[in-house]
């Protein structure tokens, strides 16, 4: 079929260990988002997905493209493993935490998982929820667009997420 185009694959949490390797052997980039910024987050507004069950296909897809890496280096016509990394997503504003503790969280999954990027989607409330933010609640677009400057300020100039927010100030 020859396609030279990006294809950007996105994985679940609970799913097969060789379907993840299949896909990224296929795809650019893989992600698996993390929802929310904290496991007390998830149980309270998405209590079927748990943090562990998030995490395991990130340790996987970072431990393939580490050794797809290695391979590479030694065997040039090696196969690539999601050769432009892993990302994730997580929405913001839907619950209490600090854009420290989501910057810090952005930190280490960036040194622990390898990933490339962390994206921050600002909570659009769309259904009334006692366990969710009113309806009339303007989305945290600002917030978004700040977190997105740390978030670069992380990645390309090695701040901490320390150094950028305190306790005192954590947004």
């Amino acid at each position: 079929y020859h396609f030279n185009g990006y294809i950007h694959a996105k994985t679940i949490p609970g799913a097969d260990a060789e379907l993840v390797r299949r896909i990224g052997l296929l795809a650019d980039r893989l992600s698996v988002n993390i929802e929310l910024p904290s496991e007390a987050s998830l149980s309270l507004l998405a209590p079927d997905k748990k943090k562990q069950a998030i995490l395991k296909p990130m340790g996987q897809i970072a431990v393939q493209s580490a050794q797809s890496k290695k391979e590479l280096v030694l065997y040039r016509h090696a196969p690539a493993f999601a050769p432009a990394g892993q990302s994730t997503q997580m929405i913001i504003g839907a619950t209490p935490e600090s854009d420290r503790h989501i910057m810090g969280l952005a930190e280490s999954l960036y040194k622990k998982y390898s990933l490339k990027r962390v994206f921050f989607s600002a909570y659009l409330p769309v259904n009334s929820d006692s366990r969710l933010p009113a309806l009339d609640v303007r989305p945290p677009l600002l917030r978004e667009h700040r977190l997105y400057q740390a978030d670069w300020l992380l990645r390309y100039y090695d701040f901490s997420a320390w150094e950028l927010l305190t306790e005192e100030e954590p947004n």
